[in-house]
């Protein structure tokens, strides 16, 4: 009896991790000339739960820094604003990609070449860490 009713307790944090998935496709990091000292990442996040989910930061050993960033035209002058975290909705995806949403990686701790992997760990709100591996692409990489 006593282990049926360990099985029903799981049920619950069974329940709320299916609730919780978080995929992450397509990651990759355009190639910049040697000497570049920032750097961009893109990939597609998808939340299959039915609850919103929150990137609160990225990290990555191969950067001093990386931030949450998005792209926008404002008065015709495109600036990159800063995002402190960016939700992501109950079975949506969200798009970092160029001209938008993207993350801005600082001081690399060596120059990047096209075929190289790139580990960043996302943390979302929850306390959540996922990791991901970025290809390093060319900006006209066709799969880009």
């Amino acid at each position: 009896m006593n282990f049926f009713l360990f099985l029903f307790a799981l049920l619950p944090t069974a329940a709320l991790a299916a609730d919780t998935r978080i995929t992450v496709s397509d990651a990759w990091v355009r190639e910049a000339p040697p000497g570049a000292a920032m750097l961009a990442a893109y990939m597609k996040i998808h939340n299959s739960g039915t609850t919103k989910r929150i990137l609160t930061g990225v990290g990555s050993p191969r950067f001093d820094h990386v931030m949450l960033h998005k792209s926008v035209v404002m008065n015709g002058i495109a600036k990159m604003l800063h995002q402190d975290n960016i939700e992501i909705p109950p079975g949506g995806t969200l798009m970092l990609q160029p001209g938008s949403f993207h993350l801005m990686m600082t001081a690399p701790e060596k120059p990047l070449q096209r075929g190289q992997c790139v580990e960043f760990v996302l943390h979302m709100k929850n306390g959540e860490n996922i990791t991901v591996n970025a290809t390093v692409k060319r900006a006209g990489d066709a799969d880009s």
